[in-house]
């Protein structure tokens, strides 16, 4: 399984706008992606909805920001607030900042 300590854990999934979480490309993470998504459960129905509503509310005002303001974006969304909390799904709204964008 995947470590929510490692430092760089977001690096072994990857994500898609339907709010599905996947498991990376390289091969030497797959595996320990794959048994994690399952055991943890990280693609049922309320959770991808939750990814995706998430998602959406970031996408529909994209379309207006230039290459450095998403860059920007993606990188406010990895900081936690001023109570120490992380927006919900940030991982994945990062992703698709840095992915898509």
């Amino acid at each position: 399984m995947v470590s929510p300590l490692e430092i760089n854990c977001g690096d072994f999934f990857k994500y898609l706008a339907s709010g599905e979480i996947q498991p990376t490309d390289e091969p030497c993470k797959k595996a320990a992606t794959e048994t994690t998504i399952e055991k943890l459960a990280l693609n049922i129905d309320k959770l991808q909805n939750m990814r995706k509503v998430a998602i959406d509310a970031i996408l529909l005002d994209i379309e207006s920001l230039t290459e450095a303001e998403i860059q920007q974006l993606a990188e406010g969304y990895g900081k936690p607030d001023s109570s120490g909390q992380y927006t919900p799904f940030c991982a994945a709204i990062i992703y698709l900042l840095q992915n898509y964008f």
